[in-house]
């Protein structure tokens, strides 16, 4: 009899347990971006998904779930982000999958608001980051470059902070750093709709629209926002039907924009350098761990979270010597270990003089970004390679154009925006109304898959 058979009564015991887990699963709150809140009827889809999910894995052994959402987006920097907030905004379910532990990709700044990453804007000329920061509420702080110069072996001049800061004349940051705008978009989404630690490494095209893989999840959906850098896409993600072979070779020979930078960012208790009269701009010499500094956040003048100078230098040598102190001592905040530390610290007792810096010091954070995974991939050599200037490839026809089957691809290298968050933000909104276009409405519509 089938009600005597084993599998039977396993069969339908693990599908009503399986039932009330997903309903469990779907409203506990397990960490900020990890719970899973659906509207009523979304919910009882996912939970019904699931129950018959895990009915199958029963007998084949499988750990992943199935969750039908109008569009998956696959990584929370800023242009995922802006995508997502944007569909979420017009009506459609959006679910965001994130492999690192955070939000905001290479926009990524320590707790006193200070840049790790993606650092400046200019404006008026970046309308579209512009424009976001005043929706979401942001606020920008002037680049100040006036002042007194330290060059190596503590000479000081007595100005040209404009041509030393890589930034130039005219620039801004944001208040709180840049990982405050990607905060801010994350909290326009339902909580629970954004989900990190999950490497996706599969998107294929199904019967229905797309399926999207990760190691432990699978989730069924009409279209996919691809929103991480070209060269790292075409290394990591399978696509199934494959791109074209022009479109990938577009990806693979696309250097990610400052991806083999490495940067540093040194608190202290004060402002030091403008009691000083000085900008905070230093030069450094040989083969330094810092090229250049500048001051990143300063609470005594301009009310930030904390007084800081950020540092940068270039390449793949500059990052490893960076690499070969070993681990972050918190690698939530970039927070520098104590032997690396002590390195930054003697640098800039080099230029500003030992006595202030070893009284004033409080914390050194860094990322090295060729040891980011998902950042970094050094693909065919690309324009690196040639040592050209990789951002002429950005904006490529074949970095942005949509498969037919429902893939689209975002990310500031798919735009001709020299590498800059407004690039971002600018592809995350272009995608939005390419979804919009071809979904129509959300949940139904025109989906021309």
């Amino acid at each position: 009899s089938p009600h005597n058979d084993p599998r039977s009564r396993m069969a339908t015991r693990v599908s009503v347990l399986s039932v009330r887990a997903s309903a469990c699963r779907f409203g506990v709150r397990t960490r900020k971006y990890h719970t899973a809140i659906f509207a009523s009827k979304p919910r009882l889809r996912g939970a019904l998904s699931c129950s018959l999910l895990l009915m199958s894995n029963a007998m084949s052994g499988s750990a992943s779930q199935a969750i039908e959402v109008d569009v998956v987006v696959v990584g929370a920097g800023i242009s995922g982000l802006t995508a997502a907030s944007k569909l979420h905004a017009a009506g459609f379910s959006v679910r965001v999958l994130e492999a690192r532990e955070r939000v905001g990709g290479r926009c990524f700044s320590t707790p006193e608001g200070a840049d790790l990453g993606g650092s400046w804007a200019w404006l008026p000329d970046e309308s579209h980051v512009s424009n976001l920061a005043t929706d979401l509420g942001l606020v920008w702080v002037p680049m100040r470059l006036d002042g007194g110069v330290r060059l190596p072996g503590g000479k000081r001049q007595s100005g040209g902070g404009e041509y030393l800061a890589p930034c130039g004349p005219g620039a801004v940051r944001m208040d709180g750093g840049y990982a405050a705008l990607a905060e801010a978009l994350a909290k326009t989404l339902p909580e629970g709709s954004i989900k990190t630690n999950v490497d996706v490494r599969s998107i294929k095209k199904s019967t229905n629209g797309v399926e999207v893989v990760s190691s432990d999840l699978t989730l069924s959906v009409r279209r996919v926002v691809v929103a991480i850098p070209p060269r790292v896409l075409a290394a990591r993600v399978h696509f199934e039907p494959g791109l074209p072979p022009e479109q990938l070779a577009q990806m693979r020979g696309t250097a990610t924009w400052a991806g083999d930078w490495c940067k540093v960012v040194a608190s202290f208790k004060s402002n030091f350098w403008r009691k000083n009269g000085d900008a905070g701009v230093a030069k450094f010499g040989g083969n330094s761990l810092l090229a250049v500094t500048w001051e990143a956040a300063d609470p005594d003048d301009l009310g930030e979270k904390g007084a800081c100078l950020a540092g940068v230098n270039f390449g793949e040598g500059a990052c490893a010597r960076l690499a070969k102190f070993g681990e972050h001592a918190d690698t939530k905040t970039g927070k520098s270990n104590q032997a690396l530390t002590e390195a930054v610290t003697k640098e800039l007792s080099g230029v500003f003089g030992e006595d202030v810096i070893r009284d004033q010091i409080l914390a050194v954070y860094h990322t090295a970004w060729t040891g980011e995974k998902y950042t970094w991939h050094e693909g065919d050599g690309g324009a690196l390679g040639r040592g050209d200037d990789p951002r002429r490839l950005y904006g490529h026809p074949n970095l942005k154009k949509p498969t037919n089957w429902g893939v689209h691809f975002a990310g500031t290298e798919t735009e001709p925006k020299s590498g800059h968050v407004d690039g971002a933000v600018a592809a995350g909104e272009r995608v939005f109304l390419e979804i919009k276009q071809a979904l129509g409405a959300p949940g139904g519509g025109k989906a021309d898959l």
